[in-house]
């Protein structure tokens, strides 16, 4: 099997060529304003982009961290980590004035004396 290409050059066309090319009157190609202004387009579209990425970057860093735990949890960590209950939590009852007189009175015999004295070096 043979290839046989029947493709062929006519007679003397490359001794010609420069001659018909000689007379194609030259054109001087001058770039439209677009290609003059599109490289300027490409800056300012890639520092756009750039900006906004920055932007959500950094504003997504500045939000404040949301609590991993919730305040039910804590305070179950609290009592589990202190059964004697040291640790006072939330939902404790306020105590008056008169609620820690009287604790400190009668539970730890501390005279009425020097509660009063305690009292007056607040007050000044």
């Amino acid at each position: 099997m043979t290839k046989r290409n029947d493709i062929s050059v006519p007679q003397g066309y490359f001794q010609n060529l420069e001659q018909r090319l000689s007379r194609i009157p030259q054109q001087e190609v001058r770039p439209t304003t677009f290609q003059k202004v599109s490289p300027w387009l490409a800056y300012a579209a890639s520092l756009v982009v750039l900006a906004s990425v920055g932007g959500f970057i950094f504003r997504k860093a500045a939000q404040p961290v949301q609590e991993e735990y919730s305040w039910d949890y804590l305070s179950y960590l609290s009592q589990s980590l202190d059964p004697d209950g040291w640790v006072e939590l939330e939902e404790s009852p306020e105590l008056s004035d008169e609620d820690i007189i009287n604790y400190l009175l009668a539970d730890n015999n501390i005279s009425l004396e020097l509660l009063a004295e305690a009292n007056y070096e607040e007050n000044n």
